[in-house]
């Protein structure tokens, strides 16, 4: 049965590449519905089928829960049945209120219990303890977020916190790989801050060490006239470009400002440039960890003896002097310590006007659809600079407006050409693991995720720059380009990594192998299907129970009658499991799938 598969995946994969209309493929034309139920068990020789009754509630597939697996599409990994109604029960608004509530998953000592689990897996497995690294790498973080997505409860904070991530960006294609606390110290600031207020987020991005590194201004000394050395200006230029007010002045909706003639207006040139990387000298390392070589931090000092989970001292005597004029002409004054010189610079970035439209449109894209309109980014903009109470800044507002905008609930935009997004390689992978029953012998979850990442392009924190993994107004040529449309994710979507996704699918869905890590005797973690077993009776029963998990209802006929006759075909041996599946892997594969509505 195995070898079937194949020919169906590339019939679908072309469909995907080269069947979508811009409509399809931003999300238009998906606003039609069908609805099989099933009661009483029929067997029609080796076919068993059901009439259709009743299925997943008691009123067939409601409408409301097809709305929730929608919303959790949005607002988390993927739901799983009870997750979805979970929130039927509670409401959209609800529902958000209580996850920010709900308990902070702490990957940082996520990271240190895995690290201590895989020591100890290693040496029962007659492992030497010379082989053991000083600290966690890139290998073990990626245990502990996979293990902490497949039981956490904060499940919109980890979504959240996984847009900012891509928002604001280090990554292990760098020396990073080897600081695996360090990475999670990182991703605990975009935890900890999904909810909370943009200046606090902003402030500790730009103190943590993997940041400093990345971005070259940990150890960035100031002027040297001597050595004719000048400040790194790297830091200087991304937190203005990709982490706060974008290249160009913008309106409330978004749009770009424009001068008498009709030019955009830059919000800043070199000469701010200059002026901000003089705010971003003096910072170093606050501590080291036990070692060999340094007793204590200095200026200077490298990484390898770093803790890289601590925020960056400033050592004032390596800081710029001076005044320092910013943008929009305010001037940070002379006499300064240099921490007051970093939180005035924030003051400056946080308070300027164009930081609402632009965060707010770089959310949505990451949450809810490519191409908001100017009036969706407009709302949210305003949420950022109030949030009702007079707050600005306050991310669990902008996160609840663009959750809850009737751009991204009413179904009337279902069918709005706009609309729509394609879903992230790595997203897709997290929802496929959190909606099916997933097991490993030891209830763990360590993947390494390295397959994956080298088939797709994509895994947490692996940007190959820190302009991410896809540009947010890239636009791929074809239809959507001719529509004057984004499409993000398309600028890693080709024909390698859509056959790569394919291969993948198929390991997880079919091969049965999900996730799997590095340690020797490991067993992998399997797809446990038992549960859809008894739906594989009548093929339209399962496809309406897979609809439900993945494609909220919007499976179009066209996809449908494929995977039907696909598993209408399997009649042998255990043609349940293999319809089963088989359903899924095309399922996962199918354009419906790849495009969220």
């Amino acid at each position: 049965m195995k070898g079937t598969f194949l020919p169906l995946a590339f019939s679908l994969f072309t469909l995907t590449i080269y069947g979508q209309s811009p409509l399809v493929v931003l999300g238009a034309g998906q606003g039609d519905v069908s609805v099989t139920a099933s009661s009483e068990l029929e067997l029609d020789q080796w076919n068993e089928k059901a009439s259709a009754v009743k299925s997943v509630s008691g009123d067939g597939l409601d409408d409301s829960f097809l709305q929730a697996s929608r919303f959790l599409a949005q607002a988390s990994f993927g739901g799983n049945e009870s997750e979805i109604d979970q929130v039927v029960r509670m409401g959209f608004d609800a529902w958000i209120d209580a996850q920010i509530q709900a308990p902070v998953t702490n990957m940082q000592e996520k990271v240190s219990e895995t690290f201590d689990q895989v020591i100890e897996w290693h040496l029962a497995n007659g492992g030497d303890s010379s082989e053991i690294p000083g600290r966690p790498n890139w290998i073990v973080f990626n245990y502990a977020w996979w293990d902490a997505n497949m039981r956490n409860e904060d499940l919109l904070r980890q979504r959240v916190a996984f847009a900012l991530s891509e928002i604001f960006v280090i990554s292990i294609q760098s020396e990073l790989e080897g600081y695996g606390d360090g990475v999670a110290s990182f991703y605990d600031i975009m935890s900890r801050n999904a909810f909370g207020n943009y200046r606090d987020l902003l402030r500790e991005v730009s103190l943590h060490p993997c940041m400093g590194f990345y971005l070259s201004h940990l150890n960035n000394p100031k002027t040297d006239p001597e050595n004719n050395t000048r400040p790194d200006e790297n830091y200087a230029r991304e937190i203005m470009q990709l982490f706060s007010i974008g290249l160009y002045e913008l309106n409330q909706d978004g749009t770009r400002k424009s001068d008498a003639e009709g030019n955009d207006i830059p919000t800043y040139g070199q000469s701010e440039i200059k002026e901000m990387a003089k705010i971003w000298t003096g910072l170093s390392i606050a501590e080291v960890v036990p070692n060999m070589y340094d007793e204590a931090p200095y200026f200077g000092i490298g990484i390898y003896t770093a803790d890289m989970t601590l925020p960056m001292k400033m050592y004032d005597e390596y800081h710029e002097p001076g005044e320092k004029k910013l943008v929009g002409g305010i001037t940070v004054p002379a006499g300064q310590t240099g921490m007051q010189d970093i939180e005035s610079a924030i003051d400056v970035l946080y308070n300027h006007a164009n930081v609402g439209p632009f965060l707010a449109r770089r959310l949505i894209q990451r949450l809810v659809k490519s191409n908001p309109s100017p009036q969706f980014i407009g709302r949210v903009a305003s949420v950022f600079d109030d949030n009702g109470m007079g707050t600005r800044g306050d991310l669990g507002a902008v996160i609840k407006a663009i959750l809850l905008d009737p751009e991204a609930r009413d179904c009337a935009y279902l069918d709005d050409m706009s609309s729509g997004m394609l879903r992230e390689p790595f997203v897709r992978y997290a929802h496929f693991a959190r909606a099916l029953n997933t097991e490993q012998y030891y209830d763990r979850f360590w993947n390494a995720c390295y397959d994956f990442w080298q088939n797709t392009g994509q895994s947490v924190l692996a940007a190959k720059s820190v302009f991410n993994f896809f540009l947010p107004d890239f636009q791929p040529n074809g239809p959507i380009a001719d529509e004057d449309l984004v499409a993000p994710e398309f600028q890693i979507h080709n024909s390698r990594t859509s056959i790569g996704f394919i291969n993948e699918a198929n390991r997880w869905a079919v091969y049965n192998t999900v996730m799997y890590g590095w340690e020797e005797n490991n067993p992998e973690v399997i797809l446990n299907i038992d549960d859809l077993r008894a739906f594989a009776r009548d093929p339209e029963v399962l496809i309406n129970k897979l609809d439900l998990l993945f494609t909220h209802g919007q499976l179009t006929q066209r996809t449908r009658a494929i995977i039907k006759e696909a598993v209408d075909a399997q009649i042998y041996g255990d043609y349940r499991e293999n319809r089963v599946r088989l359903a899924i892997y095309l399922i996962m594969i199918s354009p419906d799938y790849a495009v969220l509505h």
